[in-house]
């Protein structure tokens, strides 16, 4: 994402952290792409739909009705939001985001592949597309 993306705003609840979250996508990306602001600055981005990552643990079970942003005007400006939450499955902030017209997705498949990676490297096999689906498919039914 960052080598491809045009600019990327890190939006935190404290700029410092902010901060060192944007440096680190900079150095990934070998330019300077990213920076940090606090939420209540993204009024004052350009006005276009964004991609949206929610990377922090608010709205994860057992706070299910707490989100990071109330705003609607936010979600507005949002065409799609991939929230790394998995439990719940549909959290406030994917709700408000599809209330103000855009897609949301959890963070389920994210769980899942880091699991198929790593158990591909312990065991020097492969998982099968067919056979992740079939895993996918029951973990969305446990929740």
């Amino acid at each position: 994402l960052a080598d491809k993306a045009k600019e990327i705003y890190i939006l935190n609840r404290t700029v410092e952290k902010a901060k060192a979250i944007a440096e680190e996508v900079n150095g990934y990306a070998g330019r300077r792409v990213a920076a940090a602001y606090l939420p209540a600055v993204y009024r004052e981005l350009p006005e276009k739909k964004y991609l949206a990552v929610q990377a922090t643990n608010v709205g994860m079970y057992p706070a299910v009705e707490d989100t990071v942003m109330r705003d609607a005007d936010f979600f507005s400006r949002i065409h799609t939001c991939y929230d790394l939450i998995y439990n719940p499955a549909d959290t406030v902030f994917m709700q408000q985001v599809r209330r103000a017209g855009g897609r949301a997705y959890n963070g389920l498949k994210m769980l899942l592949y880091q699991g198929i990676i790593a158990f591909e490297l312990w065991n020097n096999i492969e998982v099968l597309d067919a056979q992740a689906e079939w895993i996918y498919e029951r973990l969305k039914e446990s929740l």
